[in-house]
């Protein structure tokens, strides 16, 4: 991966481009484009956004789904000098303009004009936008063809170190969502540790399976394309694992990247079906969430392609530890437990830290802290924030250094792996999703009708679920459904609580607090 250790990836991307330009960059249903293609058209686009006033530090709305509009986009709005917007298209109308206006973005791609003015009607505003159409007929001629995208379409903007890559939306305790802003010299750092810790080569077929507005996305497409290999888009990433199989054998898959839940559901289907997998795979990383050892266990004793497990955070750019056991860690687990949060990747410090910013002694709980060239620049327009959760590093060797509080609870045996305990605050996961509990609280008070709710996360069939108690203006007409209807068009799915309890006012303490063991079981739907 030259030509430097801290070249941008956009820009080891056009060199990979100059080096083997016939070799396929992307594969998806609409066809494929090779390095050559994929570089002329993104500087195409590039050319657009630039003359429509895009540069550094302006964020540029990713307005196209899963593919090679995907991969043109993402790569144009880079090459512009620009950061991506990374947004899910399926929100509601009214979430998409909560983003655009927490992030202060004023351009989008899009596949055409069609789509432009669709997202700018979507959206209520002017949008500068190119199109990643631009000079596609031009740009899949034969490879012995010489045909330039366009007269102007010159070689990628420089960009400075630190400089904006991209914007990704988290759940925020606040109510709103937390626009985390993330750097090109930490994402090129994390690419380059995480293709040497894939063991990645041009011969590599990556499987490109997580959702455009996930950061995951960008782990399985950014390492692959710096070493050379193929991205496959996969159309539905829905499909269950035994539907995906096939896909995995016709496009020789070797590496594959899913939501541990999704593998969790792929072991148990294999071990109720025992059979082989496509000899193409070698290596599947999982993540999002957590996982049990019983299945890992099962997994390996099976003779199926090992698995290195993933932890990590938007504001540690994807991810930041990995585990993958030997033999021996295997045969140890005793029952089934967490599967381990594991060791730091290269350039990843990991402090287990007490309510005092002291380092737990071996073996004791702590809250887990990142550090190094992972950590975001913060979030996007939010110094205090930024200021809240990205605080001094009191243990790194150098001024000035910061240290990201996850707000996860974990320990460390001496000797042994980062184990995952829990949560410190109100965050919990749904459906790979982080979600803060006092956003789905503060959605469901914005109802005229509701005078006082709190949501949990409770058990239920295939994952942890939200559910909701509300108090309701005496008199209100107002139901479950209606309520959930009212979230879904303001709110994305993953945010909107399963079950909804109305009540004639919550169970508080004498001093206001709200009493949990009190609250009935969720209403059943």
């Amino acid at each position: 991966m030259s030509p430097s250790e801290t070249t941008p990836v956009p820009l080891l991307i056009a060199h990979r481009a100059g080096i083997t330009p016939e070799a396929t960059a992307v594969r998806a249903a609409e066809g494929e484009l090779t390095y050559r293609q994929l570089d002329r058209r993104a500087r195409a686009v590039a050319e657009e956004l630039r003359a429509a006033g895009a540069g550094p530090e302006d964020t540029v709305l990713l307005g196209v789904r899963r593919g090679i509009h995907w991969a043109v986009g993402l790569l144009g709005i880079w090459y512009a000098g620009a950061a991506a917007l990374l947004v899910d298209l399926e929100a509601p109308d009214e979430r998409l303009r909560t983003l655009l206006d927490a992030a202060g973005t004023r351009h989008a791609v899009t596949p055409d004009t069609y789509a432009a003015a669709m997202l700018q009607r979507r959206t209520g505003r002017e949008l500068f936008w190119a199109a990643t159409t631009t000079a596609a007929a031009t740009t899949t001629a034969a490879p012995t063809t010489t045909v330039a995208p366009t007269a102007a379409a010159g070689p990628p903007a420089g960009i400075a170190p630190g400089a904006l890559a991209y914007v990704l939306f988290t759940s925020g305790s606040t109510g709103l969502p937390k626009p985390v802003a993330v750097g090109h010299t930490g994402l090129a750092a994390q690419v380059r540790t995480l293709a040497e810790r894939y063991g990645l080569t041009a011969a590599d077929a990556v499987l490109q399976f997580a959702a455009p507005a996930f950061d995951v996305s960008l782990e399985e497409a950014l390492p692959t394309w710096c070493t050379g290999g193929t991205a496959v888009f996969v159309t539905d990433n829905v499909l269950s694992p035994a539907e995906l199989e096939p896909f995995l054998a016709e496009q020789r898959i070797s590496v594959v990247n899913l939501p541990t839940p999704y593998w969790t559901q792929w072991a148990k289907d294999l071990e109720r079906a025992p059979r082989a997998l496509p000899d193409a795979l070698r290596r599947v990383v999982i993540g999002s969430d957590a996982g049990r050892t019983a299945d890992l266990v099962r997994w390996a004793a099976a003779g199926h392609p090992p698995v290195v497990s993933c932890y990590g955070l938007t504001e540690s750019t994807i991810t930041a530890t990995s585990y993958e056991p030997g033999p021996a860690e295997l045969a140890a687990f005793a029952g089934d437990e967490l599967i381990p949060l594991g060791e730091p990747l290269a350039g990843v410090r990991a402090y287990v830290l007490d309510e005092e910013l002291r380092e737990a002694p071996p073996g004791a709980p702590g809250e887990l802290y990142l550090a190094g060239s992972c950590l975001a620049r913060g979030y996007h327009g939010r110094p205090a924030l930024t200021s809240e959760r990205f605080v001094a590093d009191p243990f790194a060797g150098a001024p000035g250094e910061r240290m990201y509080r996850t707000g996860d609870r974990v320990t460390r045996a001496p000797g042994g792996p980062l184990v995952f305990l829990g949560r410190a605050d109100d965050q919990v996961k749904i459906r790979g999703h982080r979600v803060e509990l006092k956003e789905v609280e503060a959605a469901v008070a914005a109802h005229p009708d509701v005078v006082d709710v709190v949501a949990r996360a409770v058990a239920a069939d295939g994952g942890p679920q939200l559910a909701a108690w509300a108090a309701l203006t005496p008199g209100s007409a107002l139901t479950p459904d209606a309520l959930r209807r009212h979230l879904l068009a303001n709110m994305p799915g993953y945010l909107v609580p399963a079950t909804v309890t109305l009540m004639e006012r919550l169970p508080r303490t004498p001093g206001g607090k709200l009493d949990p063991r009190a609250l009935p079981a969720p209403a059943p739907r």
